[in-house]
């Protein structure tokens, strides 16, 4: 059987060195692609669910010749290691955040900008938009990585163990676990949070332990991962648009026949159509499951919170980016024509 056994084992991408060369089918019965798809999140998430669809689809539509292997919950480690893995081919397919991979795109900090998008309808459309694709086009050139469309994953809210968030003041002095983003950082740090970045994986044990006051994820997360156990104020701050995509190596992709290859293609988008629609009716499920089990929400005026943060961080990252202001203005002027579009 010719299976892709790129970089198996649960090693540390930089270490490996391999081929992801694509396989011929075979007629065994065998699959003649085995893939490693990698998250962070929990089996209960909207991002596991999508997986999940994209595996199956696969399978169908290949009559069993292309095999997806999911790794949730960090099992091949945290989100950077895992892009990591991707681009040497440990690792086929993942799941990660615009955030995280600043680190090789920096120009993707502007969509971390606090209060950008007004409604995550809003934030979606721009992403899967002109300067998404933009972006997605500076990914793989710099990278070797292709983006095959963005998630509907929303806005990243507060949760702590201490307070409600109602005003700018209430987090002041909250010692919040927030993505390893220089963006995500200045704009919590500028709101007078102890910003401290940490792992996913290590966020319930720092809750119970007191390492850290909460943090900030959407309600599916918040829930999924069973935050809410141990932080019991949740408040929609909706101070960062998260813009998650999913991931292939190139070199992998590249080398499928051009039916596979077709196929992944199709089977991404309906499976990111179908993250789309779960995500929001669990949503309303998350929250009322947070209620359930005693979690205070909040849902603050916002109109306070942007003048404190918003010009501050913008100019701190246009001082940040090469052409850092002519390319944020033209980004929030793509967001100011996407939310005209939206309200009309």
């Amino acid at each position: 059987m010719n299976r892709v056994r790129c970089g198996f084992g649960l090693m540390v991408a930089a270490l490996l060195h391999v081929s992801c060369r694509a396989p011929e089918p075979t007629d065994s019965g065998q699959p003649a692609w085995e893939v490693r798809f990698s998250h962070v999140l929990s089996t209960g998430s909207e991002l596991h669910l999508m997986a999940e669809r994209f595996r199956d689809l696969m399978l169908e539509r290949t009559d069993g010749r292309f095999r997806v292997v999911i790794y949730p919950s960090g099992q091949l480690g945290g989100e950077r290691v895992a892009f990591e893995q991707i681009q040497v081919g440990a690792v086929h397919m993942a799941i990660t955040g615009t955030p995280v991979l600043s680190g090789w795109v920096p120009e993707g900090q502007m969509f971390d900008l606090p209060f950008l998008f007004e409604t995550r309808d809003h934030g979606l459309a721009v992403m899967s938009g002109p300067f998404g694709d933009w972006w997605r086009d500076l990914l793989l050139e710099r990278t070797g990585v292709r983006s095959l469309g963005f998630l509907d994953y929303g806005f990243r809210h507060v949760y702590n163990k201490r307070r409600p968030v109602e005003r700018p003041e209430d987090l002041v002095g909250l010692k919040l676990r927030v993505l390893q983003n220089a963006t995500y950082l200045a704009a919590y740090s500028a709101l007078g949070v102890q910003a401290t970045p940490m792992n996913y994986g290590e966020v319930y044990s720092a809750l119970q332990q007191g390492v850290i006051d909460g943090g900030e994820a959407n309600a599916i997360g918040f829930v999924s991962s069973r935050l809410h156990e141990v932080a019991k104020f949740y408040s929609f701050t909706s101070i960062t648009y998260n813009p998650i995509t999913l991931l292939v190596n190139e070199p992998f992709y590249a080398g499928l026949p051009d039916d596979i290859r077709a196929t992944v293609d199709r089977s991404a988008a309906d499976a990111l159509a179908y993250q789309s629609r779960v995500a929001r009716q669990m949503e309303t499920e998350a929250i009322e499951q947070m209620r359930a089990n005693g979690v205070e929400i909040s849902r603050p005026d916002l109109t306070p919170f942007a003048p404190a943060v918003r010009p501050l961080v913008r100019d701190e990252l246009a001082d940040r980016l090469p052409d850092g202001e002519a390319l944020i203005a033209r980004l929030v002027a793509e967001v100011q024509r996407a939310a005209e579009a939206e309200r009309e």
